[in-house]
């Protein structure tokens, strides 16, 4: 479906000029072309035809037609005064409405049309040149007299409408002037004062005499902040002036009814195009009727065009005709919306040599220029990159808008979703809300302009969301950037080199020897699948005395650009790094990468942060140039021999040392690793000749768990790799160790960390496995009879520590029964009973009841019931779990006096409350037999012995906070008798409600008592 098969395309490529309509053929093409909305047609017939008729007497006005450039301002002036001019011109009028009005004025007067332009003569003397000139071509004879002889113009056209009356009596002159507002805009403060008073007198004169003028102005110049010194001269003009605004929606008009005209049928396809897409924004379905007229135009396109306050806004139609003519033969795209949105504008005042000449445009123009070139050349989101250019133009455009183009004004992404129908296809796989999803996108593309062009020229405000071009932020960082890396010494470039190494080689931040950069460094030792611990060094030789204690062997990676001097011993720990194939591209972004942290460690702000993330894209550059080229770039050398990495590994499989799987690329460090260890292979043997052969890689890391696992292993649990390996290298039996060695595993969970025992148990677990991983100890005839003997005495000793813990925290049999009577104890009761009272600390019995039921009995555990398990099997008793100071037999006789305590308290706080003079003045609202229990109470200061629910009411009752009312029997007398007397019982039960709620309004019910006085 092409966007030709859609409208009815009536391209309007050229401007009109209001000369035009001098001529027939043109005047009546003009007329019979003029689209006339509604609104449009109210305002020429209520208005303009109304001030222009001289049939009637009335109050007529000159008329001045506001309208920006584009917006059919001549044309509208043409139509008006070709219609009044020529009696057959009205018929061809396309509105109705208007078609008939004009009729009753069709052919009534005689025009003069000119237009204004770069001048210096005064107003008065423009107008009168061109009346003379006209009435001249007429064969009428009049002059006017200088400006110089006359106090007032008025006199003036009087004597010249009654010279022109007799030439044609039954006829009006009407005279349009186009481009008025440009003209007054040249115009000097005392000269304009004359040009404004003379404009009124024209305004004037137009109410008494068969003259009438018409003027066409770009903007409301009495609203102007340019004539502002002049306001009361404009306020008079005003007064004598109509203003005929063509409005927004005018314009949407004629784009829509002439410019892309559609059939019903094409509407209906439009509109079944559109309605797919309109989930994905704010409120596309609601103006779906505007979005199918005007299609494939957007509608913000001509709202944000009329805002370009910078240009001259006189070819919105021709630009929109030129752009519809490329689209006509194109394909409507299926995957996203097909609209001509207002970036596309930007190509047109960036490709028109002439808007350069305005400064502000010209700074816009370069503005987005250096920002579409960095896109172009730096984004890293390809698949985003036609959304970055869209939102760079629209915002270039939107930097016209603001009146100000360095105010701090833009959009947000949800506006540029919307103005602009962005849209990414697969947006709606995301499986979100649409509209929420592609915003979000856009924000993710917005984030990604700002990132790629490092802030410049590109600025966010946090108060409302907008994005928006800054001119002011004009430091082109990359040009800084280059000039300081030309700057930079070997030391620094060889500073930074080792910064990407160290990503590289997943170095920590953190040395091991400060001031130095060495770092402690495993290699595999790949026939023995052991891992040896040796340093890495960002250095020479030079700096091992350093690091200590020795280790198996030492790396170097060498400095590239200024290495030291130093004597290769060709020793058989050490392997020399070199990196030797770096090309133009690796010195060119190291030395950028130096260079932006060299600048960033001296800047601050929003420079500093630039530069720092400058230097983090540098830093990636280099990392991916050294992954790509690491085969051939670096010269490794052991012991005097000197060969490329892949002339080291020739004739092995690489993946394999590495432990890396065919379907993953090997990185870096594994790679150096790979190959140190190829070197490294002979010094190793020669270290440690008797070392185990493990099936599974044993490294540091891993070691201890390694031995753990086979230890459980023996002792029965599941089977592991690492258990099978240390196993079968060590070559133990698995019958004699296993056992025991799980029940100590166990016992050792069981125990309190910080108990003696556990401390034991580790040192003697330590021991154990020394002796197991060392070969001349494990060969020992004795070996296995001093590993049992040191676990037997462990395990006899967790027993006898487990029995001391179980007795302290469980009950005995005689404590048992001593507990159970606790818990069935009156005073218990008495507590419980009164804990419903608010006063009551009812957490404190809570308490109570908790850690009496958390002492355990348990007295039935003998040392044989730990023979073969850790843990008691009665109680399951657990001392890392349950560890108490105190005994629990100790407990227990604690929390019997604690109740006798617990009680009294209660009791007091009880009496304490009930003595309170507030409270006591409650007592008299409590009924007789709820205040008797009370004060009976407080006298013997005793609790009852039957702790009835009628005690336990009252106190709640009396301590809830009772509000005294006092109803005087007159009061209430008035209420009931209030309506006359006599009542039915209906009226009179519904008074005394009424007289209850009013007495107790803003109390809670609950809580009143009343009282009779």
């Amino acid at each position: 479906m092409k966007y030709k098969e859609l409208i009815q395309f009536e391209p309007i490529e050229s401007v009109v000029q209001l000369r035009d309509a001098d001529h027939e053929d043109s005047a009546r093409q003009l007329v019979s072309t003029y689209v006339i909305s509604d609104e449009m047609a109210e305002k020429l017939t209520e208005l303009v035809f109304t001030h222009l008729q001289f049939d009637y007497p009335t109050d007529n006005k000159g008329l001045l037609v506001v309208g920006n450039y584009g917006t059919g301002k001549s044309h509208l002036m043409s139509l008006i005064s070709a219609a009044v001019e020529n009696a057959d011109f009205a018929g061809v009028i396309l509105s109705d409405q208007v078609s008939k009005a004009a009729k009753e004025m069709a052919g009534k007067f005689k025009v003069i049309r000119t237009e204004i332009g770069s001048t210096t003569m005064s107003l008065r003397d423009i107008v009168v040149a061109a009346l003379e000139e006209r009435l001249g071509s007429w064969e009428i004879d009049y002059t006017f007299p200088s400006a110089g002889e006359v106090s007032s113009n008025k006199p003036a056209f009087e004597e010249m409408m009654a010279t022109f009356d007799k030439k044609f009596p039954d006829r009006g002159l009407l005279l349009v002037v186009d481009e008025l507002l440009d003209y007054l805009r040249t115009r000097k403060d005392q000269e304009l004062i004359l040009d404004l008073n003379f404009l009124r007198e024209i305004g004037e004169v137009c109410k008494d005499i068969r003259f009438r003028f018409i003027a066409g102005v770009q903007e409301a110049i009495f609203d102007s902040p340019r004539f502002s010194f002049v306001a009361d001269s404009l306020r008079r003009v005003k007064d004598r002036f109509q203003q005929i605004l063509i409005a927004r929606r005018d314009v949407k008009f004629v784009v829509a009814e002439r410019l892309l005209k559609k059939t019903v049928e094409q509407q209906a396809r439009i509109r079944e195009y559109l309605t797919p897409f309109t989930k994905f924004y704010g409120d596309m379905n609601e103006r779906m009727d505007e979005f199918v007229r005007l299609f494939p135009v957007h509608p913000d396109y001509i709202d944000t065009f009329e805002r370009v306050t910078a240009v001259e806004k006189r070819e919105i139609l021709k630009t929109l005709s030129f752009a519809m003519k490329r689209l006509l033969d194109k394909e409507v795209p299926e995957d996203q919306p097909g609209l001509i949105a207002y970036d596309s504008y930007w190509d047109t005042l960036r490709e028109n040599p002439s808007f350069r000449a305005v400064p502000d445009i010209k700074a816009v123009i370069d503005c987005g220029q250096v920002l579409e070139s960095r896109i172009n050349q730096a984004f890293t989101r390809p698949a985003y990159k036609p959304m970055a250019l869209r939102i760079i133009n629209a915002l270039s455009v939107h930097r016209l808008t603001t009146g100000d183009i360095r105010a701090p004004l833009g959009a947000t992404a949800e506006e540029l979703r919307d103005t602009l129908c962005l849209y990414q296809p697969g947006i709606e796989d995301l499986g979100g809300e649409p509209a929420e999803d592609l915003v979000s996108q856009v924000g993710t593309v917005l984030r990604e302009i700002h990132k790629t062009v490092s802030g410049q020229f590109i600025a966010s405000n946090p108060d409302n969301r907008q994005y928006y071009l800054d001119l002011k932020k004009t430091e082109d960082f990359d040009a800084i950037i280059e000039k300081r890396a030309d700057s930079l010494d070997s030391e620094q470039l060889d500073r930074y080199y080792y910064e990407a190494l160290k990503r590289l080689m997943e170095c920590t931040d953190q040395t091991y020897i400060t001031g130095y950069k060495i770092w402690e460094h495993e290699l595999e030792w790949y026939t023995h699948k052991a891992a040896r611990q040796g340093y890495l060094f960002f250095g020479s030789p030079n700096e091992r005395f350093t690091a200590v204690p020795p280790r198996d062997f030492y790396l170097y990676f060498v400095q590239p650009h200024d290495p030291p001097r130093f004597k290769d011993e060709k020793k058989a720990d050490e392997v020399f790094l070199r990196l030797t194939g770096a090309d133009d591209d690796f010195n060119e972004t190291l030395n950028k990468y130096a260079a932006s942290l060299d600048l960033a460690s001296t800047s601050s702000g929003h420079a500093k942060s630039v530069y720092e993330s400058k230097a983090e894209d540098f830093l990636r550059g280099l990392v991916r140039w050294l992954k790509e080229h690491m085969g051939s770039a670096f010269q490794i050398t052991y012991q005097g021999r000197k060969k490329s990495l892949m002339e080291w590994t020739k004739g092995k499989n690489i993946r394999d040392l590495a432990g890396v799987p065919s379907h993953e690329r090997i990185n870096f460090r594994d790679l150096i690793n790979a190959v140190a260890g190829i070197c490294l292979e002979t010094h190793f043997a020669d270290l440690a000749p008797e070392y185990p052969h493990f099936s599974v890689l044993v490294t540091r890391e891993n070691r201890m768990q390694a031995a753990q696992d086979s230890l459980r292993w023996i002792a029965g649990a599941t089977r592991t790799k690492q258990a099978t390996a240390v196993l079968d290298a060590l070559e133990l039996l698995a019958d004699e160790v296993g056992p025991i060695s799980s029940y100590l595993s166990t016992a050792e969970a069981v125990m309190p960390i910080e108990h003696a025992w556990a401390g034991k148990a580790k040192k003697t677990r330590d021991q154990v496995l020394s002796q197991i991983m060392d070969a001349d100890k494990r060969k020992a005839a004795t070996f296995r009879q001093q590993v049992m003997r040191k676990l037997t005495d462990l395990k006899k000793a967790y027993v006898k520590e487990y029995m001391s813990l179980h007795a302290k925290s469980r009950l005995g049999i005689n404590d048992d029964k001593k507990k159970t009577q606790l818990m069935h104890d009156e005073r218990l009761k008495i507590l419980q009973e009164i804990s419903v009272i608010d006063v009551m600390p009812s957490a404190h019995l809570i308490g109570f009841r908790n850690r009496l039921a958390d002492l355990t009995p348990c007295y039935q555990l003998t040392e044989p019931d730990l023979k073969d398990s850790p843990v008691c099997p009665h109680c399951s008793y657990k001392p890392g779990a349950e560890e108490s100071k105190v005994a629990a037999a100790t407990l227990l006789h604690q929390m019997d006096d604690q109740l006798d305590n617990l009680l009294s308290l209660w009791t007091q706080t009880l009496l304490t409350n009930l003595e309170d003079p507030t409270i006591q003045k409650d007592l008299g609202l409590l009924k007789a037999k709820d205040r008797k229990h009370l004060e009976a109470y407080i006298k013997t200061q005793s609790l009852p012995e039957d702790l009835e629910h009628d005690f336990i009411y009252a106190v709640r009752e009396v301590l809830s906070g009772l509000v005294k009312v006092e109803v005087k029997i007159e009061d209430l007398r008035s209420a009931l008798l209030k309506g006359g007397a006599p009542a039915t019982p209906d009226e009179l039960k519904k008074r005394f409600d009424e007289y209850l709620v009013d007495l107790t309004k803003g109390k809670d019910p609950s809580k009143v008592r009343i009282v009779l006085e």
